[in-house]
């Protein structure tokens, strides 16, 4: 099955995470995805929102990086999800 998401294809049996997330930078400089909770309760003024992304890691991780799709807000995050279930049921 292949789930499309804003122009990309994504073969589901190569996917072995799939999830919504927070991209951030730490005043470091350090870019991560972190969980949307630890966002909304532990960010503080070390923290940058970047964007918010849906996160897809492969099985052939060590050969392709993980794919990070990008949302400008969380209304934007909660319309992708909804575009993901509608295209797995």
């Amino acid at each position: 099955m292949k789930l499309h998401l804003k122009g990309e294809e994504i073969a589901l049996e190569e996917v072995t995470q799939l999830y919504p997330a927070a991209i951030i930078r730490y005043a470091d400089g350090t870019v991560t995805p972190i969980s949307l909770e630890w966002f909304d309760e532990m960010a503080n003024d070390d923290v940058t929102l970047l964007h918010y992304a849906i996160c897809v890691h492969f099985k052939t991780e060590l050969e392709k990086d993980p794919l990070y799709i990008p949302y400008a807000s969380m209304h934007a995050l909660q319309e992708g999800m909804a575009e993901v279930a509608e295209q797995l049921n």
